[in-house]
């Protein structure tokens, strides 16, 4: 069965911790129902990434740093903004 944008919305909330970043794996690798099936949920992961981003929940770390999503390529991690973003 597939996952509803709100559930892969909430299921990127519930995994940002404030020291600690996280990867689009990790939230596939939970919102998969069968261990192999984890890579299609990544576009979709992504795609609610942005808007979260978007609405300044959510930023975008690639060699520690913050990025923007835009043409973003590569490995990237999420992390909650800092207070002074």
């Amino acid at each position: 069965m597939a996952k509803a944008d709100t559930d892969i919305r909430q299921a990127i909330l519930d995994h940002l911790e404030d020291t600690r970043s996280v990867a689009p794996r990790e939230i596939a690798q939970v919102l998969a129902e069968e261990e192999e099936d984890w890579r299609k949920y990544l576009p979709r992961i992504r795609i609610e990434a942005v808007k979260l981003h978007a609405d300044g929940l959510l930023v975008f770390i690639r060699k520690k740093k913050v990025v923007s999503p835009e043409g973003l390529k590569g490995v990237y991690r999420f992390s909650k903004p800092a207070a002074d973003e």
